[in-house]
C-alpha cells in the first residue's frame, strides 16, 4: 500500500478550515498539522464538538459560516480556506439554508480577505440520479431530490460563479461515498443500521459503490490547495477501485460477525416495500397523535423526556417540511391501530431516490484528478475497511 500523498508546500500554509469538528474537516486538520506543519485555524460553532482537535496547536474561532463577521475574523491573513462546513442541525429547510448562504458568505469573506485559494467540498450527488456506465466531470449537474444534495448543488453553482468571475480562485472537489474513522453517513450510520436490522441490496447489490477512504480525499484536498492547474476546476474524487454494494456491505457485516444482515430485492420490490412501510408508519403516527391529544398526563410526561427532544430533532432533520407541517396539523386527528411487528430483524426501507442510487452501475472516473492534481488514491477497500474496523472497535461500535 502506498503512503498518503503529501502535497508540496513552498512554505508553511496558513489555513482556515470550516466544519473542522466534522468527519472530513477533522482529519484534514490532523494532516495539515502533523504532516505539513501548517498554521491552522478552525471555525467551530460549539467547542465541545471539537474535542478531537484539542490535542493539536490550532487556533479556535467560535462562530458560524452564516455570519459574515465571524468569517472575516477567522479568515484574515490566511493563504487558503477549506470549506467543509454544511448544515447538520435543525430542519431540512434550515440545513439547506446553511449550505447555500454559508457557502456564499464564506466565499465573500475569503474574497475580502484576499485569500489565495478556496477548496470547496461538494459531493457526487450534484450529478443527480446517475445511470450505468462511466461518469466524469463533463456530465450535466442535476437535482437529486433531497434537501442536502440539491442545496449542495446550489452552493456549488455559487462557487463556480465566484471562480469564473475572477473574484476568488476556487477549486471544487466532488467526493463519492466517504468512509473511515469518525465517518457519519457511510460508516457509523451503516454500522448502526446493520446492528438494528437488515439493509436492502437492490438486485442483490450488483450496483456499483464508488467509495473513497477519508485519507485519500484529504490528500486530494491538499493537492487542490497547492496545484496551480486546480484553480477554477471541479474534480470527482473516488477510491482506486470500483466495488459492488454487495462487497461494501459484506465488509460492514463481517465487522459485526454476521453475514446475514442484508436482503435482496428488485427495484420494484424495494419501491413496493417502501410504500407499504410508509402507509404503516403513517397509521402508526396517527395512533400516537390521537393518544397524545386525548391524554393530557401522557402528553406532559412525554414532552419532558430527553428521548422526545431527540426524536423531535431527528424528525425536523429527516422529515420533509410538508410532512412536519401535516403532523403538527393532525395533532387533533384520529388514527388506526399500530402496524403489526415485522417478523425477523426489521428491514430498513429505501426511498425511491436511494433505490435508483443503489441500482445504478455508475463508474466514477478520476482521470481528471489524476492528470491535473497528481491524485493517486492509496487505500484499497480492503485496507480502508481494516483501518475503519480498528477504529470502530476502539469506539465501541462493534460487539
Amino acid at each position: 500500500m502506498k503512503a498518503p500523498v503529501k502535497a508540496p508546500m513552498k512554505a508553511p500554509m496558513k489555513a482556515l478550515v470550516t466544519g473542522a469538528s466534522g468527519f472530513i474537516g477533522g482529519r484534514l486538520v490532523e494532516r495539515l498539522v502533523r504532516h505539513h506543519g501548517a498554521d491552522v485555524r478552525v471555525l467551530v460553532r460549539n467547542p465541545a464538538s471539537a474535542a478531537r482537535l484539542a490535542r493539536f496547536p490550532v487556533t479556535f474561532h467560535l462562530g458560524d459560516v452564516t455570519r459574515s463577521e465571524d468569517l472575516e475574523k477567522a479568515v484574515a491573513g490566511c493563504d487558503v480556506l477549506f470549506h467543509c462546513a454544511y448544515g447538520t442541525t435543525g430542519s431540512q429547510k434550515r440545513r439547506s439554508w446553511v449550505n447555500r448562504v454559508g457557502t456564499e458568505r464564506t466565499l465573500e469573506a475569503a474574497h475580502r480577505a484576499g485569500v489565495g485559494r478556496v477548496v470547496y467540498l461538494s459531493t457526487l450527488m450534484v450529478y443527480g440520479q446517475t445511470g450505468d456506465g462511466d461518469l466524469d466531470e463533463t456530465a450535466p449537474r442535476r437535482r437529486f431530490g433531497n434537501a442536502y444534495s440539491d442545496s449542495k448543488l446550489d452552493a456549488e453553482k455559487t462557487a463556480v460563479q465566484y471562480s469564473r468571475s475572477g473574484r476568488m480562485p476556487v477549486t471544487i472537489l466532488q467526493p463519492t461515498a466517504v468512509y473511515g474513522p469518525y465517518g457519519g453517513v457511510w460508516t457509523i450510520q451503516q454500522i448502526e443500521m446493520l446492528k438494528t436490522g437488515r439493509m436492502i441490496l437492490v438486485n442483490g447489490g450488483d450496483g456499483l459503490a464508488n467509495a473513497v477512504y477519508v485519507d485519500d480525499l484529504v490528500s486530494a484536498m491538499l493537492l487542490a490547495a497547492t496545484q496551480d492547474a486546480a484553480v477554477g476546476e471541479a474534480f470527482l474524487i473516488s477510491g482506486p477501485e470500483t466495488v459492488t454494494w454487495r462487497e461494501l456491505y459484506g465488509r460492514f457485516a463481517r465487522m459485526l460477525g454476521d453475514d446475514d444482515r442484508t436482503v435482496s430485492m428488485t427495484p420494484e420490490e424495494a419501491l413496493a416495500f417502501y410504500e407499504k412501510r410508509r402507509r404503516e408508519t403513517s397509521r402508526f403516527h396517527q395512533e400516537i397523535l390521537r393518544t397524545f391529544k386525548q391524554d393530557q398526563g401522557f402528553r406532559d410526561r412525554l414532552m419532558g423526556t430527553r428521548e422526545l427532544l431527540a426524536l423531535r430533532e431527528a424528525a425536523s432533520s429527516l422529515l420533509p417540511e410538508g410532512v412536519q407541517e401535516r403532523i403538527k396539523g393532525k395533532m387533533s386527528g384520529g388514527g388506526r391501530p399500530s402496524p403489526p411487528a415485522e417478523k425477523g430483524p426489521p428491514i430498513h426501507p429505501l426511498t425511491p431516490q436511494m433505490v435508483g442510487f443503489f441500482a445504478a452501475k455508475t463508474r466514477v472516473r478520476i482521470d481528471k484528478a489524476r492528470r491535473l492534481l497528481g491524485y493517486e488514491p492509496a487505500f484499497s477497500l480492503e485496507r480502508g475497511m481494516e483501518l475503519t474496523e480498528q477504529w470502530a472497535r476502539w469506539a465501541n461500535l462493534l460487539p
